[in-house]
């Protein structure tokens, strides 16, 4: 078992280290899996899987897409499959687990989620062939799904814009994150409340845990505010005081992104 967030390796015992129990069963449905599944069904079929497995070697790209091209049958990927390529003889896109994008912790993840399945949509029927697209989605009323099958930009916006407002975010409010690190999850989260006492003029949420990097933990505050300028002149003055030999602090202004 591999951690893609902090590359931790663990052997797949099916025991569970803590109560041994043996009870474990399949969740989701990753591309290799999706891989055997689909061979099994189709056992004649070329197929080319691209994920950040495959793809690990220097040019693997490259030559992953010229297979697929010469000699492939099913092209098998992640989101780097939906943008950007311009086979004519896709004539079917299929689009797993299309809500999976939708229960991310960002509040950018209706938009990314409108445009990865607009992009990946845009795979099929690129020539001559007319081309037919499959969303597997649990909540086809969602507004992003209609939005999609519609292609109707204008609604999406509408709705999203509302929705953002509600909640405020961008662009009717101005944020920036700081994000603490070190290899104990109490010494980072220590030095983020004592930050947060002092910013009383902006509107800070958490400190929340999030994903680790090169295997120390990270915790995270959320800053909004709604003139960009007295954003900025808070976040400098921080950064000049700011001072722990032991916690990292990262300072991002303007994230486009949450879960980074």
């Amino acid at each position: 078992l591999v951690c893609h967030c902090c590359g931790n390796t663990y052997p797949n015992t099916n025991t569970c280290p803590k109560c041994g129990s043996h009870d474990f069963y399949q969740h989701g449905m990753g591309t290799e899996k999706l891989e055997g599944s689909i061979q099994a069904k189709f056992p004649e079929a070329k197929i080319v899987r691209m994920d950040a497995d495959t793809t690990r070697k220097k040019n693997a790209h490259q030559k992953l897409l010229k297979a697929f091209e010469e000699e492939g049958d099913i092209l098998i990927g992640t989101q780097m499959v939906a943008k950007g390529l311009d086979f004519p003889n896709v004539t079917l896109v299929g689009i797993l687990q299309a809500d999976a994008g939708l229960v991310r912790s960002d509040y950018r993840a209706n938009e990314t989620t409108y445009e990865m399945l607009e992009q990946a949509s845009g795979r099929a029927g690129r020539a001559d062939k007319e081309g037919e697209v499959l969303i597997q989605t649990f909540d086809r009323s969602h507004y992003v799904m209609e939005s999609v099958l519609n292609h109707d930009y204008r609604k999406f916006f509408q709705t999203e814009m509302q929705y953002r407002h509600l909640g405020n975010y961008p662009p009717f409010t101005y944020m920036a994150t700081l994000i603490f690190s070190h290899t104990e999850l109490s010494q980072a989260l220590f030095e983020a409340r004592k930050v947060k006492e002092q910013l009383k003029e902006q509107r800070v949420l958490g400190p929340i845990e999030i994903s680790m990097r090169q295997k120390k933990k990270r915790v995270r505050l959320l800053l909004k505010d709604k003139s960009q300028e007295h954003l900025e002149t808070t976040i400098w003055a921080l950064a000049h005081r700011y001072k722990s030999n032991a916690v990292k602090l990262e300072i991002n202004m303007h994230p486009l992104m949450l879960e980074e």
